[in-house]
C-alpha cells in the first residue's frame, strides 16, 4: 500500500470525522407543533399551499380538516370505508376526498356536509385537485380516470380506461394537463378538454 494512498485514506477519514460531528452539533431535536390520533392508520394528507390548512384520510373512515393552528380538527366526515387520498387546493377552500366506499367527495373548508359525491363502481385509489379547486382528476380500480368540474355536481367532464389500476394522478396548477399513471405500465398525458391522450 502507498505512502500518497494511507495519506489520502487518513484525510478523508478525517473529514468524514469533523463533518459528522459537525453535523451531531448542529443537529436539535424538533417537537412537533401538534399531533393527533386518528380512529386507525393514517392514508394520506394534504396541506395548502399557504400552510394553513391540512386534509386527513384516514382507516378509520373519515376525512378530516384542521387549521395548521389546533390539534382539534375543524371537521370531519365519516364515509363508508377507508379514506385512500385526499387533496387540497391552494388556497384550502375545496377538500376533495377519494374513498374504498366508491365514492369521491368535494368539500368547502367551511362544513364536512359535502358539496357532492359520486360513485365511480371501485376504489378511488388516487385524486389531485387544481389550485383554484376547480377541476378534480380522479383514478379508480376500475381502470378509469375521471375528470370532474367542481361545479357540475358530481357529474363528470370526461372519463377514460386504461388497462389496469389508476395508482397516480396528478393535474397541473391551472388545471389544464393530467399526468395518470397506470398497473398497466403506462403514462398518459391528457389535455382537460378532451378524454384523448395527448401521448
Amino acid at each position: 500500500m502507498s505512502a500518497h494512498f494511507i495519506k489520502m485514506t487518513v484525510a478523508c477519514l478525517l473529514v468524514l470525522g469533523v463533518a459528522l460531528i459537525f453535523v451531531s452539533e448542529g443537529a436539535e431535536a424538533i417537537d412537533p407543533e401538534w399531533s393527533y390520533e386518528t380512529g386507525d392508520n393514517v392514508l394520506n394528507v394534504a396541506v395548502s399551499a399557504d400552510g394553513e390548512y391540512i386534509a386527513v384520510g384516514s382507516e378509520d373512515d373519515k376525512v378530516y380538516l384542521f387549521d395548521k393552528d389546533s390539534s382539534t380538527p375543524l371537521w370531519s366526515y365519516t364515509t363508508g370505508d377507508w379514506v385512500n387520498t385526499v387533496a387540497i387546493s391552494a388556497d384550502g377552500e375545496f377538500v376533495a376526498a377519494g374513498s374504498a366506499d366508491n365514492k369521491v367527495y368535494l368539500f368547502d373548508k367551511d362544513s364536512n356536509t359535502p358539496l357532492w359525491s359520486h360513485d365511480a363502481q371501485g376504489d378511488i385509489l388516487s385524486l389531485d385537485i387544481s389550485a383554484d379547486g376547480q377541476y378534480i382528476v380522479v383514478g379508480s380500480t376500475t381502470h378509469y380516470v375521471y375528470l370532474f368540474n367542481k361545479d357540475d355536481n358530481g357529474g363528470y367532464s370526461w372519463a377514460y380506461s386504461v388497462g389496469g389500476d389508476v395508482n397516480s394522478v396528478s393535474i397541473s396548477a391551472d388545471g389544464e394537463y393530467i399526468a395518470v399513471g397506470s398497473e398497466d405500465n403506462k403514462v398518459y398525458l391528457f389535455d382537460k378538454d378532451s378524454s384523448t391522450p395527448l401521448w
